[in-house]
């Protein structure tokens, strides 16, 4: 994997743990660059607050000159852990989600890697606000990372094959995901999930047999497993392990069923909701998927998408 530019959002106390450290060691394999950034939310109070006393100002100096030497400190404190990685830091002041995209645009950032635990969780796969505005709105890639430490070893990547045109976004989804298994010595997975949503159709309106329908299936099951192959082709010389996993039923209940059953680590998918491409993850199944997934993701966008926050409706 070449060098990266990856965007770090932490609070200036936070505890990088095992999990966090992941992030850092695929950076520091790969010679990268590292910002560490912290985000003072803009709150509107402190606006109520001027118009009595004058002082907010002076509050969001002295605020950002201690985030700056907190996070400073940890930037030298993990220096000297990951020789291979340059670090900056940066303070901003606004909404947490909104400026880490436009930092990220800013750096030309290569992924955003951010830590997904929240103390107030009612589940324990449970996503906050802030992560799924990122992961909803950014056009640069997403690592929600779990607070599992225990190492990547097994990476699905989501793969929609519904339509011809997702092609090239699946060798994107393949290629992040084979990068990072190239890092971690893991095992690659490329995993789609699919039915005969027009079984009930055929059966009432076309009559339809059973045996009519068992090879139907079995002719479109071989189609997609081919298909799968297929987007492996570029790796055939790789050193990645790699397999193809076709799943059977509705994606919200089986991909999860499947990550969670087979001790996968990290799963690589597309987000984009329905108005882009349509049912391609980050509409409600999406979102009902990451909520059942107590595992590290990774979410991106292709190439065509813009991000609402760096544009002038937002």
């Amino acid at each position: 994997m070449k060098s990266i530019q990856l965007l770090f959002p932490i609070v200036p106390e936070q505890t990088i743990d095992a999990s966090l450290h992941q992030a850092l060691k695929l950076a520091d394999q790969c010679s990268s660059n590292v910002t560490l950034l912290t985000v003072i939310d803009d709150l509107a109070e402190f606006k109520e607050i001027y118009r009595y006393s004058g002082t907010t100002l002076n509050i969001l100096d002295e605020a950002t000159k201690i985030y700056y030497e907190a996070l400073n400190q940890q930037a030298q404190s993990l220096k000297r852990q990951y020789g291979n990685i340059r670090f900056q830091t940066k303070i901003r002041i606004g909404v947490p989600y909104i400026e880490i995209i436009k930092e990220a645009k800013a750096l030309n950032a290569t992924m955003v890697a951010i830590d997904s635990h929240r103390a107030d969780k009612t589940i324990a796969c449970q996503r906050g606000s802030n992560t799924l505005n990122l992961m909803r709105k950014s056009e640069v890639p997403i690592w929600s990372i779990s607070t599992d430490g225990a190492g990547i070893q097994r990476v699905v990547a989501a793969i929609d094959l519904t339509n011809q045109d997702y092609q090239s976004f699946n060798h994107k989804i393949i290629a992040l995901a084979s990068d990072i298994c190239a890092v971690f010595g893991a095992e690659l997975i490329l995993c789609h999930a699919w039915r005969l949503e027009s079984e009930g159709f055929l059966r009432k309106w076309s009559q339809y047999e059973d045996i009519d329908i068992a090879l139907l299936s079995k002719s479109m099951r071989d189609d997609r497993m081919a298909r799968l192959q297929s987007l492996l082709e570029p790796y055939e010389k790789s050193t990645i392990t790699t397999h193809v996993k076709l799943l059977e039923g509705e994606t919200r209940e089986v991909l999860p069923e499947y990550v969670v059953n087979n001790n996968v680590d990290l799963v690589v998918l597309g987000s984009l909701s329905r108005e882009g491409i349509a049912g391609f993850l980050m509409g409600n199944t999406a979102e009902s998927i990451l909520n059942q997934l107590d595992c590290s993701v990774v979410t991106l966008k292709p190439d065509t998408f813009t991000s609402p926050v760096l544009s002038d409706n937002e």
